[in-house]
C-alpha cells in the first residue's frame, strides 16, 4: 500500500461531515448513507478471490457470532469505515451479514454475488474515484485513485506563485471543460487541491441518493450539475470576483465545446470521421455527461446571484440532456 501523503483518511472523514453539516443548513436530508473508504484498487483482487474461496458453512457460522464491534463499525452512517488489507476479511464478513439483512435471504451465494456486482466489477469498471450501490445506500470512496487524481491535478496547475489568499482555477481531470474556483490562503496549497478534490467526489457520490432510482431523464448530468453548483456554494465561493470570471469563461468554453462535440458527431454519423480521431471521440463521448452538468451549472450560478440550493435541486430534477444542450450553446 502507498504512504497516505495527503492524509486523505483525515480529509474524506473531515469533507464528509461538511457536507452532512451543509445539507443540514439548507434544510436537505439524505439518510442512511454508509461511507467506505477502500485504500486501495489493488484490494479488489484479494476481495475476488477471498469471496471465490469462501467456505459458505464456515461463512454462516462466522455469521451467528460476529462481534458487535464489527457490525457497528461496518452499519455506521455517521463516520467512515476504511477498507485495509488487515481489515479487509472483516469487511466481507460485516458486508455479508448487512446483505444478509437487506435482501432477507441467508443464500450465501446470491450474496457473494452482490458484493461482486455491486462493489468488486463496479469499481474496477471504468476506474472511477467513487461509486454508489443504491440498494444498500453505501458509498465506496477509492484512495489510491483520488491520490493519483491530485496529483494529476497539481502536475496541470504547474507551479503557482501567490503571495496570499487567492482564487485559483481548477480543471481537468476534477472537472473538464469547465473550470471551478479554489479558495487558498497559499500556504499548503496541495492539501488545499487534495481537499477539493475530496470534497467533490463525497458530494457527487452522495447526490445520487437524493434522487429515487430512474427518477432522472440523465442521472450523471443532473448530479454532476448539482454537484457544481453545491461545492460553490458549500464553500461560500460566491463572495469573490474571480468565481464569476470563472463562471464567464465556462460559458464561453462550454459552447465552443458543444458546437465542436455536434460537428464531429455529424462526422461520425456519417462515417467520415478519421480513425485517429475516433478513439478520442469516444472518450469524450463518456465523459459528455459530467461536462454537461459542469456547463449548465455554471449558467445557473451566472443567472442566480443569490443561490436558493433547495430550488436547484428541483431545476437540475427535471433537467434533460436536450434542454441543457439548447440552453448552452445558444
Amino acid at each position: 500500500m502507498t504512504a497516505d501523503k495527503y492524509d486523505l483518511d483525515y480529509i474524506i472523514r473531515e469533507s464528509y461531515n461538511e457536507f452532512k453539516e451543509y445539507l443540514k443548513r439548507s434544510g436537505i436530508e439524505i439518510k442512511g448513507i454508509r461511507l467506505r473508504l477502500l485504500e486501495s484498487s489493488d484490494l479488489l483482487k484479494k476481495l475476488y478471490h477471498m469471496i471465490k474461496a469462501s467456505d459458505k458453512n464456515k461463512l454462516k457460522r462466522e455469521l451467528n457470532k460476529i462481534d458487535k464491534s464489527l457490525l457497528e463499525k461496518i452499519s455506521n452512517y455517521d463516520d467512515v469505515y476504511i477498507i485495509k488489507e488487515e481489515n479487509l476479511r472483516d469487511f466481507y464478513i460485516g458486508e455479508i451479514y448487512l446483505l444478509k439483512q437487506i435482501y432477507n435471504t441467508d443464500d450465501i451465494k446470491k450474496l457473494n454475488e452482490k458484493i461482486l456486482e455491486d462493489v468488486v466489477h463496479s469499481i474496477e469498471k471504468g476506474d472511477p474515484l467513487g461509486i454508489g450501490v443504491p440498494e444498500t445506500k453505501e458509498i465506496y470512496i477509492i484512495k489510491d485513485r483520488v491520490e493519483k487524481g491530485i496529483d494529476e491535478t497539481l502536475n496541470r496547475l504547474g507551479p503557482i506563485n501567490i503571495n496570499g489568499p487567492s482564487i485559483i482555477k481548477l480543471g481537468a481531470p476534477l472537472f473538464g471543460v469547465a473550470s471551478a474556483p479554489l479558495y487558498t490562503e497559499g500556504k499548503n496549497i496541495e492539501e488545499d487541491i487534495a481537499e477539493a478534490v475530496a470534497a467533490n467526489v463525497v458530494i457527487h457520490e452522495a447526490e445520487h441518493f437524493m434522487f429515487g432510482i430512474g427518477e432522472l431523464a440523465n442521472t450523471e448530468l443532473s448530479v454532476s450539475a448539482l454537484q457544481y453548483v453545491m461545492y460553490i456554494d458549500m464553500y461560500n465561493l460566491l463572495k469573490y470576483p474571480k468565481t464569476y470570471k470563472i463562471i464567464k469563461e465556462n460559458i464561453i468554453e462550454c459552447k465552443k465545446y458543444f458546437w465542436s462535440l455536434a460537428i464531429t458527431d455529424y462526422y461520425a454519423f456519417m462515417g467520415n470521421l478519421p480513425k485517429s480521431l475516433l478513439k478520442d471521440f469516444v472518450n469524450v463521448l463518456k465523459r459528455a455527461s459530467y461536462d454537461l452538468g459542469y456547463c449548465y451549472a455554471s449558467i445557473i450560478i451566472d443567472r442566480n446571484k443569490n443561490l436558493n440550493i433547495k430550488d436547484v435541486v428541483e431545476e437540475v430534477k427535471k433537467l434533460s440532456t436536450s434542454d441543457a444542450i439548447i440552453k448552452i450553446t445558444y
